[in-house]
């Protein structure tokens, strides 16, 4: 009683504290605009170093240029034409730039649409960048959210605000801005949310360019534009922009498009512009010039060459050497691209010797591709999440290993207590076998991602503060209530003539305290320490020694709090007439409760193990430095950056080394 008392003193002095922490609804936008300041500046950072991997060493910067759209269903009214302006020739001095033209329009919801490599990903990192450069304290910011992995069953908002934490934001400052509209969400991924068009066999329907087909029917994509033609009180006035590559868009049935929102499309390159940006970037050279002045005369080339993409992997391959006029000898588009996409990434690795040679990188990267493209069929995965590969060694091969593992870890733990004694009860070692066998089966049947780290990179930081905060008081109050249901079940058991059980309740009850005290800090403590740390820089998100110390740092959790929740519950029923403490094994409760421990902790966090299961189970299919190989690629121009993960740099590449698994 006196324990439960303190307890909820404490609690309602903790609950009135935090009221009034809590802003005010007066407050509210104050605060709201104060987080949006500081989110923008992370943005802004994190978007600059995108735009520079995306542009490279290149300083002579194309000119994109985009019109408005045929009449979309309920569409807003904008200028006919704008421009994201480049260091090269303008298409016109008085066309907006983007962020421009995203303001002068009659509502603030945007489609952006173009083709595959048209430059859709470079016109929103630009859209972002002079928004927030731009922008007012009641403006919103910018944030970029993928669609292809949004969960339809998760609202729409929960999604927002999700991708707000990562953008470097806590939970309840999220959730401030996007309830006072602070957040300006970039949709992209549109048409990566389904699989492409089938026949009646389930067989892909491929068009004139050997490109899978786009579905109108797609399931996800419609279901997503329904919830964004309806999200909000009023739903006109809702900001967002949506980026989809054009024939995906123009698939789907006009009455199903994005309502109240402006269409525009980003326009193919002309050959013109084209030939002098060449002309700008290599004067001094004759290799290019001559390529330059003979582009007109080839219609394969120009057709190519009309989009972003396909110029830069032309740069990218004849930067150091080779004559780029041997592309004219192609005759057709198909030919030509598979020939640069062929040359791709033997040009990388000339540029960045001597670490891997073209081979061994191809082989790579079309383990992972392969990877992607066989992943579930509600679309093709484009995010190389590192704690996600794991499936590549075999799925139920890692997954018994792990179980294996994990088996052996918690026998590791628990058996030295048991066996510290001359000799031990042969019940204890039936329960540690037990348990060994119980955590084997938990982790066999584990599939889900992995793994909970720490990714600040040190062990003492506010992350760790907020850990003991949530968990410390949560293991003493459920250790002490554990004790306190054993007090009237002892009495109850001694009055019914069960003295045996009496002397066994003890241990019950620190198993149960060390059980219930865990389980608060894989639930609670996980998910308001975690939340709000991962960090939007890829370079560091896939750093494997965070993962092996985040597993270190809720694994001594799960001991610390377990070693509280016992201290607790042996207290409380120290109070007791009947549960005669003297007289009871202490190596057996503590064996309990290490088990209990053990059992937890060595099935919920286990990022770091399933990682080394993982590479002991490669078979040389991936390098063991997974990690130094991706940023190399990323470095190097054949991945490319999206919030705490990789992707190919093109999805065309992507496809392309995926066929030669």
């Amino acid at each position: 009683m006196v324990f439960a008392a303190v307890g909820l003193a404490v609690a309602l002095a903790g609950w009135e504290a935090a009221r009034k922490a809590l802003p005010q609804p007066e407050d509210a936008l104050k605060f709201a605009q104060s987080a949006a300041e500081t989110l923008a500046k992370k943005v802004l950072a994190a978007e600059m170093k995108q735009f520079r991997a995306l542009v490279g060493k290149d300083e002579e910067q194309l000119t994109l240029t985009f019109t408005r759209r045929p009449r979309d269903e309920l569409p807003g009214r904008g200028p006919e034409r704008g421009q994201v302006e480049g260091s090269g020739p303008s298409a016109d001095a008085g066309l907006p730039g983007i962020a421009a033209y995203y303001r002068a329009c009659s509502k603030p919801r945007l489609v952006v649409t173009g083709a595959p490599g048209a430059g859709k990903t470079v016109l929103s990192v630009a859209l972002v960048r002079d928004l927030i450069n731009q922008r007012t304290p009641d403006d919103p910011v910018p944030v970029r959210v993928p669609l292809a992995e949004w969960d339809m069953r998760v609202p729409f908002e929960e999604l927002l605000i999700g991708h707000v934490i990562r953008a470097g934001t806590t939970e309840e400052r999220a959730r401030w801005m996007v309830g006072n509209g602070l957040v300006l969400p970039i949709l992209d991924g549109l048409d990566e949310m389904d699989p492409g068009l089938t026949d009646a066999n389930g067989d892909p329907v491929y068009g004139p360019d050997g490109q899978q087909l786009p579905d109108p029917r797609a399931p996800r994509a419609l279901a997503a534009l329904k919830v964004l033609s309806n999200h909000g009180g009023k739903v006109s006035e809702f900001p967002l922009v949506l980026m989809c590559r054009t024939a995906h868009y123009d698939a789907l049935p006009r009455l199903e498009r994005l309502q109240h929102a402006v269409g525009v499309d980003i326009g193919p390159l002309s050959h013109e512009h084209v030939a002098a940006h060449l002309t700008t970037a290599f004067e001094d050279e004759e290799r290019w010039q001559m390529f330059a002045h003979g582009l007109p005369a080839s219609e394969v080339l120009r057709e190519t060459l009309a989009t972003p993409w396909w110029l830069f992997l032309v740069k990218a391959v004849y930067h150091r050497r080779g004559d780029p006029s041997e592309l004219f000898a192609h005759s057709t588009v198909r030919a030509l691209k598979d020939h640069l996409l062929s040359l791709f990434i033997p040009a990388v690795v000339d540029l960045r010797p001597p670490r891997y040679d073209a081979e061994r990188v191809q082989d790579w990267l079309a383990v992972i591709a392969h990877h992607l493209h066989s992943g579930p069929a509600a679309g093709e995965r484009v995010d190389i999440h590192r704690p996600r590969l794991w499936p590549i060694a075999g799925v139920d091969r890692v997954r018994y290993a792990d179980a294996v593992v994990a088996a052996l870890s918690f026998l590791g733990l628990v058996l030295p207590l048991v066996l510290v004694r001359d000799r031990p009860e042969s019940w204890l070692l039936a329960a540690a076998g037990l348990g060994a066998v119980l955590v084997a089966r938990d982790v066999a049947a584990q599939g889900g991602d992995f793994p909970m780290c720490v990714p600040w990179g040190r062990i003492f930081s506010g992350a760790t503060l907020r850990l003991v905060i949530d968990t410390v008081p949560a293991g003493l109050v459920l250790g002490g209530l554990g004790g306190l249901i054993a007090l009237p079940v002892a009495w109850l058991t001694d009055v019914l003539g069960f003295a045996s059980v009496v002397s066994f309740l003890p241990a019950l009850a620190v198993f149960w305290s060390v059980l219930m005290g865990v389980a608060i800090v894989r639930g609670t403590a996980v998910t308001h320490t975690f939340t709000g740390t991962y960090p939007p820089d890829v370079n560091a998100a896939v750093r494997w020694r965070y993962v092996v110390r985040g597993d270190l740092l809720f694994g001594c959790a799960v001991f610390v709090i377990a070693g509280l929740s016992m201290t607790a519950a042996w207290w409380v029923m120290s109070f007791s007439d009947v549960l005669v403490l003297s007289s009871v094994p202490v190596f057996d409760v503590l064996s309990f409760g290490l088990m209990a421990a053990a059992l937890r902790g060595v099935s919920s966090f286990g990022g770091g193990r399933r990682y080394l299961v993982f590479l002991l189970c490669l078979r040389g299919r991936l390098p063991y430095r997974l990690g130094r190989f991706l940023q190399w690629a990323h470095e190097g121009g054949l991945l490319r950056a999206s919030g705490g993960a990789y992707q190919f740099r093109h999805r065309e590449f992507q496809r392309w080394v995926a066929e030669r698994t």
